[in-house]
């Protein structure tokens, strides 16, 4: 399959590092969503007295460990509004938004 284009957030970068001891567990799991993004990922949604996650998507990465990624079309589609990473760039792009631990990663933190 084509790879799509990926663009790291710097919390995404800032994580990784973080959590070296996983760190080829977390680039072989990217290497999976940027083949087929749909494939062992689940969207999210907006959750009551938190954030409108709509649009954005979550891959497991072991047990407790979260990849929160969108795919720019699909962004798109939810918000209706564009992400400001995805200006100008294709509809299959996928952003890596951050990685961590469950709780840390839907908090967006």
């Amino acid at each position: 399959m084509n790879e799509r284009q990926a663009i790291y957030e710097e919390r995404f970068v800032q994580n990784l590092a973080r959590y070296s001891s996983l760190r080829q567990c977390i680039r072989r799991r990217v290497e999976q969503i940027l083949n087929d993004p749909h494939t062992r990922t689940e969207r999210l949604r907006q959750v009551p007295g938190g954030f409108d996650l709509r649009g954005y998507r979550s891959a497991r990465v072991d047990r407790n460990f979260r990849v929160i990624f969108l795919i720019c079309q699909e962004y798109r589609h939810f918000q209706g509004r564009q992400y400001p990473r995805c200006e100008g760039q294709d509809d299959e792009t996928v952003v890596f938004l951050t990685v961590g631990p469950h709780d840390r990663a839907y908090a967006m933190r």
